[in-house]
This record gives structure tokens, sequence and C-alpha cells, in this order.
């Protein structure tokens, strides 16, 4: 699945709780990780005094005490019989972290979804959102919550929308899967800006009666129905090729906004990690803040495998 993971770093304890999910995946797959830090200018911007500031150069933090830091996870790993070395950069966080992906031909980057500064995660323009609009290779993201417990892959939630783009994350998803033995529940949501959400049984055929009656005072009943029909088909066809595979598939469909949808389901089935595409059916640029990726991300407190649509 993976060859090359590249794991940013910034010396913070937030920033390491990555790192038992990398361990895991490492010891699954094999793979090589590189530890990665950027070397940030102490002051990123100031009013320069065109007199005596011309040829200032802004002191960098000690390089050699990062050097130290990545070294003593590349040690730890390698002691358990891991493939590990470290990569340092200087300049920008983002674009330091996408040019070590080109370096290291890295086809998964790992992190935190927030680091040393402190700022919540939902503020746009963080150093996770900026890799997410730029990145080319999945992208798997923790919140900066610790826990004292080994990371469990038990139940992974794939949420689609009819769109070959969205079905792109389901390759990555079935290999997890495999690897952890873990459940698949994919989800599709019926779009609905002021419908309180609610689950539709699959199993069960779409009738006027079974569709929360609501919809039908806002919209044409017949039109509403077919649609919700083609949906539940939609899912029960992707259930039924991933159960050929042998693989343990639940499905859901719900009615509502996508995002909130989400993370309702999310949080209502514990589920261990949302796999999800960062462009869909829309069209939209993956750089248009208020994706649904992008939104999840920022919203949702459980990891995220991110897989550009480019993949």
């Amino acid at each position: 699945m993976y060859s090359t993971i590249l794991v940013p770093l910034d010396g913070s304890e937030r920033a390491e709780i990555i790192i038992p999910y990398v361990k895991q995946l490492a010891q699954k797959e094999n793979v090589h990780v590189v530890f990665t830090q950027v070397i940030e200018p102490k002051v990123r911007s100031a009013i320069l005094n065109l007199e005596k500031d011309r040829n200032l150069a802004y002191p960098l933090q000690n390089i050699d005490q990062v050097q130290d830091y990545l070294m003593g996870w590349k040690h730890q790993f390698q002691q358990q019989g891991l493939s590990a070395d470290i990569l340092l950069l200087r300049g920008v966080a983002v674009e330091g972290i996408l040019q070590a992906v080109e370096f290291t031909n890295a086809d998964l980057v790992a992190m935190t979804s927030q680091g040393k500064t402190g700022l919540a995660r939902a503020l746009y323009g963080t150093v996770t959102s900026g890799v997410l609009n730029k990145i080319h290779c999945p992208l798997l993201v923790t919140q900066s919550q610790k826990s004292e417990k080994l990371p469990q892959i038990n139940q992974i939630l794939i949420p689609l929308d009819g769109s070959q783009r969205a079905e792109k994350v389901i390759d990555y998803a079935v290999i997890i899967s495999q690897l952890y033995q873990a459940k698949i529940i994919l989800l599709q949501v019926v779009r609905r800006g002021y419908q309180t959400t609610t689950i539709q049984d699959l199993d069960s055929e779409i009738n006027d009666e079974s569709v929360a009656k609501d919809i039908f005072k806002r919209l044409e009943q017949n039109q509403e129905i077919e649609r919700i029909k083609q949906t539940r088909e939609y899912l029960l066809d992707i259930r039924s090729q991933l159960q050929s595979q042998d693989l343990t598939v639940d499905a859901h469909l719900m009615y509502g906004r996508p995002i909130e949808s989400i993370i309702t389901l999310a949080n209502d089935l514990n589920i261990d990690l949302i796999t999800i595409t960062n462009q869909g059916r829309t069209g939209l640029s993956k750089v248009l803040y208020g994706s649904v990726a992008s939104g999840v991300l920022n919203a949702s407190n459980r990891p995220l495998l991110i897989v550009p649509t480019s993949q």
C-alpha cells in the first residue's frame, strides 16, 4: 500500500500524537518512515528599517537540537526493527513539507492537525489545512487529543456521493480494512440544507411512508423518492461489491448537510477512521475552503485519511 511515510513534527507532544498510528502501519506494511521538521525563522514577519536591517539574517532554531530530536525517533523505530530516516528543511512549514514529499517520494503524509502553535484546528490557514489544499498524495491526520490507548481501527467510514472521484478512496479503505480486520461503513448523504439528519434503512424498500414527511412539504414527492431510490441502489451495489471480497460492510443513507451527517454517524457508531477524497461530485477546486473534506477535518475529532482525487 505504502512504501514511504513522511511524518512532519515540530518538537511538540501534540505533533507526536500521530506516531503510534505510523508505527502500526510500519509494522504491518514494512514501510520506510521519514521524520521531518521544517526549521522556520524565529521572526516570520516584521517591519524593516531600511537603513539598519538591509543585510539582516533572521536567526534560525538550533539545528543540532532539531537533529537530535528527530534522531531520537529514528533510533526508536530502528530499535524495533523498522526502517526510518530523518530530513531537515528550512523555510515555511507548508512549503517545506510539500518539498519533503517530493524529495522523499513519499506516498503518505501522516501528521497531527495541531502542533506547537496551539491554534484551533478549525482555523483556516493552519499547516494541516495548507498541506491538504496542495498535497498530491494521501494525508493521514489525527486530532491533537492524546490518548493512553494504542490506536485501534475496528470501523472505517467511507462517505460517498455517487461520483467516481469520491470512489477513489475505496481501494485505500479496503487495504486498511484487510490490514486491521476492520468493518467498512458506507455512507451517502442526500443533501438537504434544512433537514434534520435522519437515517434510512437500506434493507427496506423505499416508499412514501419510509421517507421523512418533511421532505415532501418542500419538494415534489416522486422526484425525491426517485433520487433516494437511486442512492439506495448505488450504496447496495457498492456494499455487494465489497462483500464479495470477504469484507464486513454496512451502509447508511442519511438526509441533511453532508459534513454534519458524516460527523453525526461517525460519533454514533464510534468510527475509528474516516476515509474521504478532497473533491467529489461538485467539481469545485479542492482549495475551496468549505469543502466537505476540509469541513470534516475542522469539525471532527477522529482520524482522517484524505485521498487527493489526482491519485
